[in-house]
């Protein structure tokens, strides 16, 4: 338990240092990120009881699915699945686990599947007394997956008594899909997504979740996911021309819309493919909408923090990349450089330097091209060079203008006095 003492000048330190009071177990202030006015749950991984390691795709997948379903309900604290798959494969006492992510209930449960059958067991838990607030166990045929995870969310809500509004009861239902065989190559595209952001593992989960699509071609969540890997290929040049990839990723967030446009993955993919159409206002409204129809979304508020940034909006980018971290504890580092990107657009300079090291720390590599800036523009040219000279011995091949062709800034201005920084700090043009 620290308190935060602000920026500190201290002698022989040329800027203001960030520190933080000690004060004893008892003067611990309460948790920031914990809010106390609504009920808030942590889905722990699922069992796999099966025996067949290849199902746990299965297992992770259910559990994400009821994760994403509960967090388009404002009325509920949702933990982001990046915090509760820390306890994977762990004997976890849920007392704890519910302590070190600052929930009221947990749930968890374990899955075994065979031929065409499954069997789920899920048990709520009130943390605080270790209470079996519901358990259920359901023994359904394989087609019955979706009714099954319709059937736990709302026991879920109707248990810790979320107040739903008229639209988040017709949000609360899943709807990836209503294929079974499409909902398998679903999640097994989200296993290859949730890894580090490369080439191969964005190759692996598109081609998973065409499969998906050519199964279920009315699905907007699939016609999204779709859309946004082609956005991806887009603005890194993996794969093919940059333009056909993003007219690719433009035809397939817009089908998503259409089918769906009160959903969040449509809604937050398609501000992506407006962002870097140079459509700065639409994309940011297209952001802000998706945070509306998923709050508790660790990911798609994130990904709302990007978009605002870049499209002129960064203080309102700050909030959302703020928020993001409180509902992933254990967040994934793309959350701390999107973070430290709004900070630093907005001049919070000491809090982005923080934000780019620990997401360095986390993820080598990553986050020194926006320290290089961050020292550039500060007046820091030393600090910058070093941390240049850092980012040329982990990625050799770097060069400003590939790094350029993978910005976009509705103010050109500062992508120009960016360019202009990483110049300054050595880096090589071509």
């Amino acid at each position: 338990p620290f308190q935060d003492a602000g920026a500190l000048a201290l002698k022989n330190i040329a800027h203001p240092v960030r520190a933080w009071r000690w004060g004893g177990e008892a003067a611990a202030p309460a948790r920031k990120s914990v809010p106390t006015d609504i009920p808030s749950i942590a889905v722990l991984p699922f069992a796999n009881m099966s025996g067949d390691p290849e199902q746990e795709h299965f297992a992770d997948g259910l559990v994400e699915d009821i994760i994403t379903t509960l967090s388009k309900l404002a009325g509920l604290r949702v933990i982001a699945r990046n915090s509760s798959f820390v306890y994977k494969g762990k004997a976890v006492d849920i007392r704890e686990a519910a302590r070190q992510l600052g929930v009221q209930y947990v749930l968890e449960g374990s899955v075994r599947r065979g031929g065409n059958r499954i069997r789920i067991t899920a048990q709520l838990i009130e943390a605080a007394t270790g209470t079996h607030v519901w358990a259920e166990r359901y023994d359904r045929a394989m087609d019955d997956i979706f009714a099954v995870q319709d059937e736990i969310t709302l026991v879920l809500a109707t248990e810790m008594q979320v107040k739903l509004t008229e639209g988040e009861q017709a949000r609360i239902h899943y709807n990836t899909t209503t294929n079974v065989e499409a909902w398998t190559y679903w999640v097994q595209g989200l296993t290859h997504f949730r890894e580090a952001v490369t080439r191969e593992n964005t190759g692996k989960a598109l081609a998973c979740w065409e499969k998906a699509l050519s199964l279920d071609p009315g699905s907007a969540v699939l016609n999204a996911r779709v859309g946004f890997m082609h956005y991806v290929d887009a603005r890194f040049g993996w794969r093919g021309s940059r333009e056909a990839r993003l007219n690719k990723a433009i035809e397939f967030t817009d089908r998503a819309m259409e089918l769906d446009p009160e959903n969040a993955d449509a809604n937050i993919s398609t501000a992506f493919t407006r962002l870097w159409s140079r459509k700065f206002e639409e994309a940011a409204a297209l952001a802000r909408r998706a945070t509306e129809l998923a709050p508790g979304s660790a990911e798609v508020v994130s990904l709302a923090c990007f978009v605002l940034a870049f499209a002129g909006y960064p203080q309102e980018a700050v909030l959302h990349g703020e928020r993001a971290m409180q509902l992933s504890p254990s967040h994934p580092g793309y959350h701390l450089g999107q973070l430290g990107n709004a900070y630093r657009l907005v001049g919070r300079t000491e809090e982005a330097i923080a934000a780019f090291k620990a997401y360095h720390a986390r993820a080598p590599g990553f986050g020194l091209v926006d320290l290089v800036l961050t020292y550039g523009r500060s007046g820091r040219p030393e600090e910058a060079a070093r941390m240049a000279a850092e980012l040329i011995s982990i990625r050799q091949d770097f060069t400003i203008s590939r790094w350029a062709e993978t910005q976009i800034r509705a103010d050109s201005d500062d992508l120009e006095a960016d360019i202009a920084a990483l110049r300054a700090a050595g880096l090589p043009e071509e």
